[in-house]
C-alpha cells in the first residue's frame, strides 16, 4: 500500500512522490492554492505525511495555527508532519523579507501536547513532539573546491548541534550555540506526530 504524501508550499523543489500545492503555479506544483484558504479537497485522516519546508516562517502565529491544524486534521493517526524552519540566529532566516516569524530549535515544544507550556491559548498543542534534528549551510560558498569545504563543515556543524540536541539535562544548549557561532543557514527541523488516540 503506497503512502499518501502532501507537500504544502512546494514550490519548484517538492518532496518526491508528494502531491505539491502552492499559491503559485510552478513545475511540480500539482493543486494551486492560497495556504489559508482551509479545509484543502481532502477528506480528513487521509494522508500519512506533510511536509511544510520554509513555509510556516512566512506566516504570523494565528496564521500557521490555521495550516497545522488543517495538517492535524488530514493525517491519519500516528501519520508525520515534518516541519523546516531557518533558525532565527541563521543569517538565513532574516535573509528573506517575507519572512513574519521566526524560531528556535525549542520554539516545537509550543506544538506538543506534552510540554510545560501546553496551556497556551494562542497555540495549538495537539501534537507528539517525536524528534528535533539540525542541518547546516557553515557559508554558502557557490565555487566548487569552496563548496565542498562548506559541506563538509556544515556537517560537522550539523553533528555538533544534533548531539547538543540529544542532551535532556540542557535544553536550549544548541540554540546558544547557533547564536554563538556565525552560521548562514541552520534548519530547524520538527517531526511532529499525530497522537494514535485522538
Amino acid at each position: 500500500m503506497s503512502k499518501t504524501i502532501l507537500d504544502w508550499g512546494c514550490g519548484d523543489a517538492k518532496v518526491p512522490g508528494a502531491f505539491g500545492i502552492d499559491n503559485v503555479s510552478l513545475p511540480g506544483v500539482d493543486m494551486v492554492r492560497d495556504l489559508l484558504n482551509v479545509p484543502y479537497p481532502f477528506q480528513a485522516n487521509s494522508a500519512d505525511e506533510i511536509y511544510l519546508n520554509h513555509v510556516i516562517e512566512h506566516f504570523a502565529l494565528a496564521d500557521y495555527q490555521r495550516i497545522l491544524r488543517e495538517a492535524y486534521r488530514l493525517l491519519r493517526p500516528n501519520g508525520v508532519l515534518h516541519v523546516r524552519v531557518p533558525h532565527v540566529f541563521s543569517i538565513a532566516a532574516w535573509a528573506d523579507p517575507t519572512h513574519k516569524s521566526a524560531f528556535t530549535f525549542l520554539s516545537g515544544q509550543f506544538l506538543d501536547r506534552r510540554a510545560a507550556k501546553a496551556y497556551y491559548q494562542e497555540t495549538d498543542n495537539l501534537w507528539e513532539l517525536k524528534q528535533v534534528t539540525a542541518r547546516v549551510t557553515w557559508f554558502n560558498w557557490k565555487r566548487y573546491r569552496l563548496r565542498r569545504l562548506d559541506e563538509w563543515l556544515g556537517s560537522f556543524l550539523a553533528r555538533l548541534l544534533n548531539f547538543l540536541l540529544r542532551l535532556p539535562n540542557w535544553p536550549g544548549a544548541a540554540d546558544l550555540f547557533v547564536k554563538s557561532v556565525p552560521m548562514f543557514f541552520v534548519e530547524v527541523r520538527w517531526d511532529l506526530v499525530k497522537p494514535m488516540d485522538d
